[in-house]
């Protein structure tokens, strides 16, 4: 097992110093005074001072007490705060000395204990021991000049800044909920990241506004907090409230916020608001819930160019599969459209292989009927390769153009995926990039030739379709040998179609008969069925005449082995 590299002493704040370089130098149109002031403010302290800054924001909470501070690469800690007050990046409360903060978050930095001390201690009243811990700094809040004095003697620390951060960090990000950590991972080696440009061209805000709106977005989903909190009114105006901004990457977030919001205000029963709201949304599951809503509402008319709308042009296979299920069930008015939507595909070949419970239970189901068809079928291969194959060869020959660059589509260096992958118009946006990928895909020495350098090229960096433990150069070979161009072509298309869903669904165990070709064997348990977007596959290998089929799995523990 490899050993995680040792990191440097302060590392924390390399990765600070490179994330506000990085921002001040890329975004310096969009920043605004006080962040500039900011950044020039922090480049300003001394190592030791920036250490200690930077030590307390990656600290939960803006108060500390000098007392519980102790850093091995910061000798005098007095000292780094008094430079870092002179600054403005924090303020100094000496609580003995009269100077209380106005708040009184900073009482949550003692112990129940300590503030029973100091009660006692300062009016000589005796705290019950059943009181809890807010039930004394009530008393505190209410009476904190005079039992401050038996509190510890120590200094209370207040951080600020955290403003300016969050513009720093949401330029650099792109979001609000990742950190710091990502560097750690990187440095660690527990991610590789791919290399692409973050440069003027490919950024993802260009313009003060975008900025503010995403500010305004973290704000309102901060208040909204758990929606089942909140009443159907306040969740439309927290909704009304949402930024309007066109910059795609709020507008998605935007659209899937309001789904959420849509879905509470509709279970508490308000279906005509979240009605409203859900037209609001260009995101799935938004047509659906609007479709459910008509329909029982008795409003026909509507529903109907609804669901024709959806059945020309799905979200998603999601929304296509949803629509294959309700229409026939809620809508059999509208023969046309159950009829559009009859699917006239058969089901699955099945085969059934009986073994004792033991043998599968031991294995692993998928892996004992491996072994069953390798023992039935000598010569033959079996690998153990579910969503891993046919997903880690796309990511192979596609690299370029999953990774092109796209404005918007990268924020910072930690990606594994493009923001855009799962949306609509990810491949038309990468078109010229798509165009060349797809000349690999001309012959099968062209596609060996393709995968195999990219293989080699990009061993270990993270890729969302890209399993490097299963994905070795001999199955590559391999699956490139005995599976036609032509089925690799149809299988991508397919998958383009719907990234998100079609993924995955793919069959457990692919079969390399002895002597040629290949067969896709999906395997099923004592009491397992076919999951929906497995159908969706096995739709899709009969229209592609490729060789499918599942494999049911009984018990019989009357017999030692299996026949195929």
């Amino acid at each position: 097992m490899p050993v995680a590299p040792d990191l440097p002493e302060k590392y924390y704040l390399d990765n600070f110093h490179f994330v506000l370089s990085h921002v001040a130098h890329l975004y310096a149109d969009i920043i605004n005074e006080d962040e500039r002031t900011f950044y020039d403010d922090f480049i300003g302290l001394s190592e030791t001072a920036k250490c200690l800054y930077v030590r307390l924001l990656s600290r939960r909470g803006d108060w500390f007490r000098r007392d519980k501070l102790a850093y091995a690469e910061i000798p005098d800690i007095t000292a780094a705060a008094v430079e870092l007050q002179s600054q403005r990046f924090l303020e100094i409360y000496d609580l003995q000395s009269g100077g209380l903060p106005q708040e009184d978050d900073w009482l949550n930095l003692f112990t129940r204990q300590e503030l029973a001390t100091a009660i006692q201690t300062s009016i000589g009243q005796k705290v019950p021991a059943s009181l809890r811990k807010q039930e004394l700094l009530t008393r505190f809040e209410e009476n904190s000049e005079k039992l401050v004095a038996g509190l510890p003697d120590t200094e209370i620390y207040c951080v600020y800044g955290e403003q300016e951060l969050d513009s720093f960090r949401l330029l650099f990000f792109g979001n609000l909920y990742q950190d710091f950590t990502e560097f750690v991972l990187r440095d660690l080696g527990i991610y590789r990241y791919e290399s692409y440009n973050l440069n003027a061209a490919s950024r993802w805000c260009h313009q003060r506004s975008d900025l503010e709106a995403h500010r305004l977005y973290y704000a309102l989903r901060e208040e909204a907090g758990d929606l089942k909190d909140h009443s159907a009114e306040s969740l439309c105006r927290i909704a009304d409230s949402l930024p309007a901004s066109e910059e795609p990457t709020l507008r998605r977030r935007r659209h899937r916020f309001l789904v959420d919001i849509g879905r509470q205000v509709e279970r508490l029963g308000y279906s005509d608001d979240a009605l409203t709201i859900y037209e609001r949304s260009m995101r799935h599951p938004a047509r659906e819930r609007r479709l459910r809503i008509l329909v029982a509402q008795g409003q026909q008319e509507d529903a109907d160019k609804l669901a024709f709308a959806m059945a020309k042009a799905p979200f998603n296979e999601e929304e296509h599969q949803f629509l294959l299920s309700f229409v026939p069930r809620k809508m059999k008015h509208n023969h046309e459209l159950c009829q559009r939507l009859a699917q006239r595909v058969s089901s699955p070949v099945e085969d059934v292989i009986t073994m004792p419970a033991e043998t599968r239970l031991s294995l692993g189901v998928e892996r004992a009927v491996a072994a069953a068809f390798e023992s039935e079928n000598p010569g033959d291969r079996l690998v153990y390769c579910e969503n891993l194959l046919i997903p880690g060869m796309f990511g192979l020959i596609f690299w370029s153009a999953i990774y092109a660059e796209v404005p918007g589509a990268f924020f910072h260096p930690f990606q594994i995926r493009p923001s855009d992958l799962y949306e609509a118009d990810f491949v038309t946006l990468r078109q010229k990039e798509f165009d060349v990928c797809w000349q690999a895909l001309e012959s099968a020495d062209s596609l060996l030739e393709r995968a195999s350098e990219t293989y080699q090229q990009k061993q270990g960096i993270a890729n969302p379709f890209v399993h490097w433990a299963v994905l070795t150069e001999d199955l590559i070979r391999l699956s490139v040998e005995r599976i036609p161009v032509a089925v690799w072509q149809g299988v991508f298309r397919f998958m383009l179609q719907d990234l998100r869903q079609h993924k995955a669904g793919l069959p457990d165990l692919i079969r390399f008969p002895a002597s040629e070709g290949f067969e896709l064997l999906e395997v099923k348990g004592p009491g397992d069925t076919l999951q929906k977007n497995q159908k969706v596959w096995f739709a899709e290998f009969e229209r592609l005449g490729i060789p499918a089929r599942v494999i049911r799995v009984k018990d019989d523990p009357t017999i030692m082995g299996g026949a195929v």
